[in-house]
């Protein structure tokens, strides 16, 4: 769907990880004009938009996941529109699920969708970018989003612009995913908060704990705990706290979005 988009992107960058060549070779054998990236070791969705943003050779840069892709053919058209109506925006933000292109119009937004939004590359290399953990969710868009708001660059969300995400959830939750997601919970603020709002953290992980144990009868709930001391260890490197003002600013975004301009 991308190469049906009119006009194109510049370049598509693709970052295959963990070394799958099988995956390399069907994808340069169906797009042999498509620029390939690789990895040795797992270093998730997140260590790769980093190397992705990185390598591309332009300003505005376009996010997918691996089972999503823009849902209408004017979607670089409408970025380039809405850069001109927003031109010191940090992010853009498209549409996945029907409440988000239900919004009354252009919103600044607290958090980037995860399946599709556009990074304008100068802002983000301001700040340190994702961190590269194996399952991103409850960690990935919402620190690279308080990182962004930290420094003062505003995310618009347009309804407009549609993604279509072909993930389907499964009917039972999957309990080594929700093990990881709960190491990312407690993983969060260890790595973005003061220790005056750590309270706040651990009302988060105990939330989540609930919501495993009602979800999956609490299957993934040891595992997930062990992970947390673990996932401290090995990604301390990454800690940067965030002064409070700013996190509470954040949060406030996050719950009370701003029409900026109606669609």
């Amino acid at each position: 769907m991308i190469k049906a988009c009119d006009p194109r992107p510049a370049e598509i960058i693709v970052h295959v990880d963990g070394g799958a060549q099988r995956v390399v070779d069907a994808i340069l054998a169906a797009h042999p004009d498509v620029r390939i990236l690789t990895s040795t070791e797992l270093i998730g969705p997140g260590g790769a938009r980093n190397r992705l943003v990185q390598e591309a050779s332009h300003e505005l840069v376009a996010n997918f996941d691996d089972d999503s892709h823009p849902a209408h053919t004017d979607y670089f058209a409408r970025v380039m529109d809405d850069l001109k109506l927003f031109p010191d925006m940090a992010a853009l933000s498209a549409a996945s699920q029907q409440w988000e292109k239900d919004m009354p119009g252009f919103m600044a937004i607290g958090i980037l969708s995860g399946c599709g939004c556009v990074f304008r590359k100068s802002w983000f290399e301001r700040i340190s970018g994702f961190v590269p953990v194996r399952i991103a969710y409850c960690m990935e868009e919402v620190d690279v989003s308080l990182q962004l708001h930290e420094i003062g660059g505003q995310m618009i969300h347009d309804p407009g612009l549609h993604v279509r995400h072909l993930k389907v959830l499964p009917a039972r939750p999957d309990a080594e995913v929700g093990a990881d997601i709960l190491a990312n919970t407690a993983l969060f603020p260890y790595l973005r908060f003061p220790p005056a709002l750590w309270v706040l953290g651990l009302w988060q992980v105990i939330s989540r704990m609930s919501y495993i144990c009602r979800t999956d009868r609490g299957r993934g709930l040891s595992r997930g705990l062990r992970r947390i001391s673990a996932s401290f260890r090995k990604y301390r490197s990454h800690k940067r706290v965030v002064p409070m003002a700013k996190i509470v600013s954040w949060y406030a975004l996050r719950r009370h979005p701003l029409l900026l301009k109606q669609t």
